[in-house]
């Protein structure tokens, strides 16, 4: 046994220390074969002691092998040297000893040693140094007597590739890291036998550049200090530490935190309960000036996959752009909120039970957004969204100050909703200012059922806009009168818009009404539209004159059958435009006008017959108009209001002088060099058309 051993070493010790020179002892020498402890043992062990005096003497420690705890593994050749220590029958003592460990765990190693032990109290003082681990050096102190023991371990230029491997090797990584670094550190251990009393580790990372192979973990010009305490309580470990991130840049899939701008200080204080696999975050404290301040609690299952049972999250302070810049654009970007622009202060609460949301709660304060590709925005918004499971129904509010969808600016607004479950309505009708007139939404559903897509329906009216003020937002010629419509039935759902009835636009004295309307991606770079339009009475010189083209009086009808657009570019349909049959107003065409048909047709679509002597006229009556275009590959297959004897007319002439006809005489016209075309034309009158 182990204790009848040094026992006899020990006795031999003393008596020689007492006797030795009356009894002429000058070396002892002790073959105890091998020595086993709890979770360690040594084989071959031999112990030489050579006097060197009355209390000095020189000791060596020979052991073919020895097999320490996991993950310290097996040690060959262990050999310890003490060229001259002192030995009393109170004391043994050693100063600047020799351990050389032969290949291991660590690789063979030559460290220096110290010890001193108090045979009156059984105190034992051992301090090594010069231990090489991971490219760094590491140094020990362990105290040890009856009452306990006091460990303490301190590293420096430890190097992070080398570390992260042997922490990828016991699983506490799940991958070796590349790269630069090093890593330095304090621990102390207090305990008593086999027991842990308390431990803290202090700790320092500083690096150049690391990554995982995956990419998903890396720094660069890192610099972080983490300060952690541990100790037993009942049947779990409580741990408490703190974090701080003052240099460099990290990079946590999918977050990407620049600490050089804004330095991270985390506190917190956890559970970890080996025999159930959870670790139980009692308190997690994370603020970053300028970005969030927020206090956590809650219940990680670190079972494979790691589970997020519990949350109960407090945004004390967050603040924008850092806030949406640092942590939730990288969550966001096959969204339509992926790129804002965006200022304010939001605070707010997030409960999750049961691994699912259970309670979101917000409140916005004076947030101003503008989506960077221009398509929405909203300033001076502020209020309180409020959401809840299990069937409680909460009340949300919002208002805003001005915004714009696209290039239309929006006025002051405000919504009433409320929310249950997994879905949001609005409590009573919303009116939204849109330049001088206004949407009037009667109903707003929004629904996001748990594992499927989220979908909406809206009905409502716009009220009457000024055409002028809306074209000048929109960058188009001015168009006189006003716009309005009915909103019926909207609904969008797996990334597609769709309308359930008729979408009427009132515009130039006369009707637009869209059907079948479509609109796939609405908020994307690429959006596809799909839609059946009819022309009804639109009044022609209010039309024409918005564009400078020349006057054109009379009315108008039409139909555009399977328009497709992508990215708002037509690519194909069936459209046509014709006077109206049995129209009664006057139908007169400018001299201004017959010229830029003909420049359009620039010899191609369409030409001018008998005009030489009919130059002196102003304008012209004539019987009917109209054109037609079927758009398919990028080619258009062209017609026009009644055929002619060499082509098709455009402008049909009256009986009675002073008589012109408008012929077009191309059957195929690429749809690009005629939109280019027509843009040629507006723009030397001051217009422009929207391609």
């Amino acid at each position: 046994m182990i204790s009848r051993r040094f026992a006899l070493l020990l006795g031999l010790v003393l008596l020689t220390a007492d006797n030795r020179v009356s009894q002429g002892v000058e070396e002892i020498m002790l073959s105890l074969g091998d020595i086993e402890g709890a979770g360690w043992s040594l084989k071959g062990v031999e112990v030489r002691l050579a006097w060197l005096d009355d209390h000095t003497a020189a000791l060596r420690l020979r052991a073919a092998s020895a097999l320490l705890p996991e993950p310290l593994g097996s040690i060959t050749d262990l050999r310890g040297d003490c060229v001259q220590g002192m030995i009393t029958p109170q004391r043994i003592t050693c100063h600047e000893g020799n351990l050389r460990l032969g290949p291991g765990y660590m690789g063979t190693q030559n460290l220096r040693i110290d010890f001193d032990y108090r045979l009156d109290s059984g105190r034992l003082e051992l301090a090594v140094d010069k231990l090489r681990v991971d490219g760094g050096r590491v140094a020990a102190t362990l105290e040890l007597d009856r009452t306990g023991w006091n460990l303490s371990v301190q590293g420096s230029a430890l190097q992070l590739t080398a570390v992260s491997a042997r922490l990828a090797a016991a699983g506490v990584l799940p991958a070796p890291l590349t790269g630069h670094g090093t890593l330095g550190f304090t621990a102390r251990l207090q305990g008593e036998g086999a027991r842990l009393q308390t431990g803290s580790l202090s700790g320092r990372l500083e690096s150049t550049e690391f990554s995982d192979a995956q990419g998903s973990l890396s720094g660069v010009n890192l610099g972080l200090r983490l300060d952690a305490g541990v100790k037993p309580v009942a049947d779990r470990w409580q741990i408490t530490g703190s974090l701080v991130g003052n240099q460099g840049q990290l990079y946590i899939d999918p977050v990407f935190i620049d600490l050089d701008s804004r330095p991270v200080h985390a506190s917190a204080e956890v559970n970890w309960q080996s025999s159930t696999g959870h670790l139980r975050v009692r308190s997690l404290d994370y603020d970053q000036p300028g970005a969030v301040r927020l206090h956590a609690a809650g219940l990680i299952g670190l079972d494979r996959p790691v589970r997020l049972e519990e949350l109960s999250l407090d945004i004390t302070e967050g603040r924008f752009p850092g806030l949406y810049d640092t942590y939730l654009q990288p969550w966001l970007n096959d969204t339509a909120l992926a790129d804002l622009q965006i200022t304010g202060a939001v605070t707010g609460a997030i409960r999750w039970r049961h691994g699912s949301p259970a309670e979101i709660r917000l409140n916005l304060d004076d947030v101003t957004l503008d989506d960077r590709e221009g398509r929405y925005g909203l300033g001076g918004l502020q209020g309180r969204v409020d959401w809840a499971a299990g069937g409680a129904t909460r009340r949300s509010d919002l208002q805003w100050q001005n915004g714009h969808l696209y290039r239309v600016p929006l006025g002051t607004g405000q919504i009433a909703a409320e929310s249950a479950e997994s879905s949001l309505r609005l409590r009573e009708p919303a009116r939204i200012s849109v330049l001088d007139g206004e949407l009037q939404i009667d109903a707003f559903e929004f629904a996001f059922p748990s594992g499927a897509a989220w979908n909406w329906h809206i009905d409502g009216i716009l009220t009457p806009v000024s055409l002028p003020r809306l074209c000048q937002s929109l960058g188009w010629p001015e168009f006189a009168g006003k716009l309005s419509g009915v909103i019926p039935d909207v609904r969008y759902a797996d990334g597609s818009l769709e309308v359930g009835g008729m979408l009427l636009v009132r515009a130039f004295d006369g009707d637009i009404t869209l059907d079948n309307l479509q609109l796939q991606q609405p908020l994307s770079t690429v959006p596809r539209l799909h839609v059946d339009a009819r022309v009804n009475n639109i009044d022609l010189e209010a039309l024409t004159g918005a564009f400078s083209f020349g006057r054109i009086e009379g009315r108008l009808d039409g139909r555009v059958d399977g328009l497709d657009m992508e990215a708002w570019r037509p690519v194909a349909f069936d459209a046509s435009f014709a006077t109206p049959a049995g129209d009664t107003s006057r139908h007169r065409i400018s001299q201004k006008a017959v010229d830029n048909i003909s420049s359009i047709g620039g010899g191609g679509v369409g030409g001018v017959l008998s005009r030489s002597m009919l130059r002196v006229f102003e304008d012209f009556p004539y019987d009917k108009l109209g054109i037609r275009c079927r758009l398919e590959n990028g080619t258009c297959e062209m017609g026009g209001v009644a055929p002619a004897s060499s082509g098709y007319y455009i402008v049909k002439g009256r009986f009675l002088p002073p008589r012109l006809d408008v012929i077009g005489y191309a059957d195929r016209v690429n749809w690009r060099s005629l939109v280019a075309q027509l843009v040629a034309v507006t723009r030397r009158q001051g217009g422009e058309v929207a391609q």
